[in-house]
């Protein structure tokens, strides 16, 4: 079992510098204001007292893999001072998530703070980025860079441990066993006072509501820092049809065709795709030639050919493929260059 408090005190490193440079962020630093951090007790887990009822929550993101498609949306909100001063703002995160196809989409808004507003999308193996309404950022959706892995607002959520029963409801469509908790159940007692309840589906198990409202002063949040910080997630559209739109600006995708037999060194970006293989600049051509048709492509015109390049051009819709062969080191190289997918729209 993982302590509450020790995500917590995750939370604390690298604060400032996160909102400053987001993209450089875990997902446990990204979460609150700049400036503005979470508890850095220095408990150790045998003295640590949870709550005394028999519900615990090891996990917030449980069951959100089994659900075809759903939302998630979290507020994060602070209202308190800072060094005497007024100190009021507020995060809200929403995700969309579908499963077939497999795509995620992230949208945060600020009021009194940064981050500025970001639009993020993964989907088809490619990360889509925009922040604060700057050019589109994208990249090859990688462990590090998941937004399924760091951006779920229920993994924002902390665990439970002896929360107790508070009776049966509908919340948000779906029938819950609600829990209510305070401090002892996050493992934070002696360091804050908070109140909380959960509403988790009593036949799934995933939570379809989270509240959570945390009072404290500089011991907890940090010098200088005192007031309330206010946790509000839902669950709604459970297996409801969702879309997920690339955001305005970015490009297309990883490259959707076929590779050579015994391709190498593959090089994959959004919009190219790079790679080695035995055989002739004939044979490239030839290869694409024949399976782009197949695939629904359709070819441009003929063939270039030289003793140093080929080149053939298809189109597809509103997309353009173009496949570059040249030699190289006793073998060719290979280059398939999407450069169409510029216009937003649904993403695929």
């Amino acid at each position: 079992m993982k302590y509450t408090f020790i995500k917590r005190l995750m939370l604390t490193l690298g604060v400032t510098a996160c909102f400053l440079a987001l993209t450089a962020c875990q997902l446990t630093q990204k979460i609150v204001q700049p400036g503005e951090v979470l508890p850095t007790s220095e408990a150790t887990p045998a003295e640590v007292e949870f709550g005394t009822g028999p519900f615990s929550l090891e996990d917030p993101t449980i069951g959100l893999p089994d659900l075809s498609s759903y939302k998630t949306t979290l507020i994060l909100s602070f209202d308190g001072t800072r060094a005497g001063q007024p100190s009021h703002w507020s995060h809200t995160y929403v995700l969309l998530a579908s499963q077939d196809p497999a795509a995620r989409q992230v949208t945060i808004e600020s009021q009194g703070g940064v981050p500025a507003p970001i639009h993020m999308v993964e989907a088809n193996g490619t990360n889509y980025d925009i922040r604060d309404g700057n050019d589109c950022r994208t990249s090859t959706t990688g462990a590090g860079s998941s937004i399924s892995a760091n951006w779920e607002p229920a993994g924002f959520l902390s665990g439970l441990i002896g929360a107790e029963p508070a009776g049966s409801e509908t919340i948000n469509s779906v029938a819950a066993d609600q829990y209510t908790f305070d401090e002892r159940a996050l493992g934070e007692a002696g360091f804050s006072q908070s109140t909380g309840q959960v509403w988790v589906a009593s036949d799934k198990g995933y939570v379809v509501r989270y509240l959570l409202s945390t009072k404290a002063g500089s011991d907890y949040f940090g010098e200088g820092i005192d007031g309330t910080l206010t946790w509000e997630y839902n669950l709604t559209d459970i297996n409801q049809p969702v879309t997920i739109e690339k955001p305005v600006g970015c490009s297309g995708g990883l490259v959707d065709a076929p590779l050579m037999p015994a391709a190498r060194d593959i090089r994959q970006q959004p919009g190219y795709t790079i790679y080695s293989t035995s055989g002739t600049i004939q044979d490239g051509l030839a290869f694409y030639q024949e399976q782009l048709p197949a695939l629904g492509w359709e070819a441009t015109g003929e063939p270039l050919l030289a003793d140093t390049l080929g080149w053939v051009s298809f189109v597809q819709g509103d997309q353009h493929l173009t496949v570059i062969v040249t030699p190289s080191e006793n073998m060719i190289e290979i280059a398939l260059l999407n450069e169409s997918l510029t216009s937003p729209g649904v993403v695929p």
